[in-house]
């Protein structure tokens, strides 16, 4: 009896240790890439990419029959040996109704910048076809909690928002960076969501909106900027409709500051740049299918983002993506791509240029 007493009391500890145990996850995603006029300089160049390679730890833990404790903490990782190790990426701790909502507090990418889903950003982090490189709202965000409801919970509907606290000192101005007065309260900024997804019609939408969240604008090089931004997405997989395998997807936004105070300072004696009515309007469409009975997929994008300011010409960033993917199986595939980024305002070397080949491991 005390034998079977002793067994039975070794399993309910290995099932526990199991059940606690977390899981370690990543991503490496490393490219041999030649870039024409890198730095829309009169230069090329050879690179090896890691294009935001990372490895992580997740996990979720029963607390009751419906509530669990839920955590992840990721870091970039750097597999060309360049740059520092370990950077921080999302990280979070929180609790999760079964089937009703999640909370969580800490780091991660804001509401605006997950509603573009895999059939919007379809380079997601490939490092020239990235759409960052173009569009404002690409953000994670610091010292926030976030709450997002389950998507079965509303047949498909899930509501997001986050809040973030700026932690400034209450003397604190951030005119100058699109925010008057200090950043010392419960929300200061704010990102929120609504999204829908239905696979029966292969149809994902989603509204999102940013609220005195710092972005970047870079048409001007201007960067934490307090923006507020609206995002609009949708993806159409025509699978349903009896096109195997074709998805196309669409992005709309606009961006500004919340309020139109952004000035740059610069030079001995002080030299003050204002950015008055600075806005960035842009859209983006993509396309992807997998070739019927292979493992391959052909992706292609297209990402116009148009920055203006009062007394200046408008700037436009056209980025352009030609890919295709060999999935090897579910964790790796070989991949290449084409593309070009291309600004208007440069009177010489006003593309940039790159073919690369790359591959991808997830574990």
């Amino acid at each position: 009896m005390k034998k079977l007493l002793l067994a039975a009391t070794v399993a309910t500890l290995a099932m526990n240790a199991a059940q606690a145990a977390p899981t370690l996850y990543g991503k490496l995603n490393v490219t041999l890439d030649q870039i024409d006029k890198n730095g829309f300089k009169d230069e090329s160049v050879t690179k090896v990419n890691s294009n935001a390679s990372r490895i992580g730890v997740k996990g979720e833990e029963k607390l009751t029959d419906s509530l669990s404790a839920v955590y992840l903490a990721e870091w970039q990782v750097n597999t060309d040996g360049d740059g520092t190790d370990l950077g921080m990426r999302n990280r979070y701790i929180g609790i999760k109704a079964d089937g009703i909502a999640t909370l969580k507090v800490g780091r991660f990418d804001s509401y605006l910048k997950t509603a573009a889903g895999n059939n919007q950003d379809i380079f997601n982090d490939h490092n020239e076809l990235d759409m960052t490189a173009v569009l404002a709202g690409e953000d994670r965000l610091n010292n926030v909690i976030g709450f997002e409801t389950d998507k079965k919970l509303l047949g498909g509907v899930a509501f997001n928002i986050m809040f973030q606290q700026g932690e400034e000192s209450s003397t604190a101005d951030s005119a100058a960076k699109g925010k008057k007065g200090s950043r010392d309260s419960f929300g200061d900024g704010v990102s929120a969501s609504i999204t829908y997804d239905n696979k029966d019609i292969g149809l994902a939408a989603a509204v999102a909106g940013n609220f005195g969240v710092a972005s970047k604008y870079s048409a001007y090089s201007l960067s934490d900027i307090y923006t507020d931004a609206v995002r609009v997405t949708g993806s159409l997989d025509l699978t349903q409709a009896g096109v195997d395998g074709l998805v196309f997807g669409a992005l709309w936004q606009t961006a500004k500051p919340s309020d139109d105070t952004v000035t740059t300072t610069a030079g001995t004696p002080s030299v003050v740049t204002s950015y008055k009515g600075l806005q960035e309007d842009a859209y983006g469409l993509t396309a992807a299918y997998v070739i019927p009975s292979t493992p391959i997929k052909l992706k292609a994008e297209y990402i116009s983002a148009t920055t203006e300011s009062n007394g200046r010409v408008d700037r436009k960033q056209d980025l352009y993506g030609l890919g295709a993917d060999y999935q090897i199986n579910k964790q790796a595939r070989f991949y290449g791509v084409v593309g070009q980024q291309k600004r208007d305002w440069l009177t010489k070397d006003d593309k940039k240029t790159v073919i690369g080949l790359g591959m991808e491991y997830n574990f």
